[in-house]
């Protein structure tokens, strides 16, 4: 038997649309990191439309984008400081869903 992850640090990147849509349907009170391209992170609650794929399709499969998803903000928080480049700081909240 696997042992639980961690709230507080577990993370997961779904690459197919279904494991996505899925996560997202399953952890209503969830985060999701938008990363993309040039840009800085957003973090988003996972019930957040600016995240949903059917709806911003384009804009979140575009070249260098990622969702990474977590129950917990400070999960992402310290997967963005190990994972990008250069200072992170505070990550840029949503302005629609107010995570």
């Amino acid at each position: 038997m696997s042992e639980p992850s961690d709230p507080f640090t577990a993370v997961e990147e779904l690459a197919d649309d279904a494991s996505y849509a899925w996560w997202r349907n399953t952890h209503p009170a969830g985060f999701v990191l938008a990363v993309r391209a040039r840009r800085a992170p957003v973090l988003h609650r996972a019930s957040c439309s600016e995240v949903d794929r059917d709806r911003h399709a384009g804009r979140l499969k575009a070249a260098g984008s990622r969702q990474v998803c977590a129950e917990s903000k400070q999960a992402l928080r310290a997967w963005a400081a190990r994972e990008i480049e250069g200072p992170v700081g505070l990550l840029e909240r949503c302005p629609k869903c107010a995570p």
